[in-house]
């Protein structure tokens, strides 16, 4: 069975670096973790927070069974009404085909494209999801 965890988040920013490739995720980053038999399954980073705006990272096991509407909930429901944001930005590399199909599936459209942008010298594409354009969250709570 899954279960959410907010412990040692230290602990589980490092595991979702090792498994998306980022180096180093900001001073500010939070995150929300999902164990499977107290085995870490996923994780969800925020990080670059501002008034208005964070960038959102999803790292997985890349098992079969590692997401539920239980962490998309949890995941959309800390920066949408828990931090009242009205957006969220996610950085994906251009060649990360399965992360992009990924991303627009739950709700994210695409916005940029930058050349030469990531740490590799390959390309990025930004995607972006506004408050309202989350399922995850229950209607009655946009207040935009």
């Amino acid at each position: 069975m899954n279960r959410l965890t907010y412990d040692n988040e230290p602990a589980l920013i490092a595991w979702a670096a090792e498994r998306i490739g980022v180096p180093l995720f900001r001073m500010d980053a939070r995150a929300i973790g999902q164990e499977r038999n107290g085995v870490l399954n996923a994780v969800v980073v925020f990080d670059g927070f501002t008034s208005v705006d964070a960038n959102m990272h999803i790292a997985s096991d890349g098992s079969s069974r590692w997401l539920t509407r239980e962490l998309l909930t949890a995941a959309f429901a800390y920066p949408f009404l828990q931090c009242n944001l009205q957006r969220l930005t996610g950085l994906v590399p251009a060649k990360n085909i399965a992360a992009l199909r990924f991303d627009e599936h739950i709700g994210f459209r695409r916005e940029g494209y930058h050349p030469r942008a990531a740490p590799d010298g390959g390309d990025i594409v930004s995607l972006g999801m506004l408050k309202e354009w989350c399922r995850f969250i229950p209607r009655e709570s946009l207040h935009v």
